[in-house]
């Protein structure tokens, strides 16, 4: 599988250490399989951050993930949505979470411009997690895969740098 990686910057190697740690599935690298989201993600860091927009291409040897501890969620929902929020508030004191890198890699839809009123509207308590996940029922959305440990990231080898004009 060919996954996509959207910034404002090129590399080929990646490091760990520079996620940050309040993200959707925790710190980690995260990506996605659709170049078109990717590339939104690029245009969108340039505009915070500066830059040129890059999409870096990686491809993803999938069988070594049986050998690791990989959390999927195949659509928004209730579970995913508690996950998230646990990831995204360190406040939060339950089990399920993956703010210590419990999970090689995390894969599951990504919370964004689409869900961020919504996400919001749960997040500050304004709306329930079920009425939350009642409302994400008909939503498409983008995948994202985030990678959490140097063994995840051994499934990984880079490919190319694509310029988005």
């Amino acid at each position: 599988m060919i996954l996509h990686h959207g910034s404002n910057m090129s590399f080929n190697a990646i490091d760990l250490g520079k996620g940050l740690p309040a993200k959707d599935f925790g710190q980690g690298f995260y990506m996605t399989d659709s170049f078109e989201c990717a590339e939104k993600t690029a245009r969108q860091r340039v505009a915070r951050l500066g830059g040129a927009p890059k999409v870096m291409a990686f491809k993803c040897d999938e069988s070594m993930f049986q050998t690791m501890n990989v959390r999927v969620f195949a659509a928004p929902g209730r579970e995913w949505a508690l996950f998230v929020r646990a990831n995204r508030r360190s406040d939060e004191d339950v089990a399920d979470h993956n703010r210590d890198n419990r999970y090689d890699v995390v894969k599951g839809p990504i919370a964004n411009d689409k869900l961020s009123l919504l996400f919001r509207l749960y997040e500050r308590d304004i709306i329930t997690v079920d009425e939350f996940a009642r409302r994400m029922q008909f939503r498409e959305l983008y995948t994202q895969y985030s990678f959490h440990t140097e063994r995840a990231l051994a499934s990984l080898r880079f490919m190319e740098v694509l310029d988005v004009t």
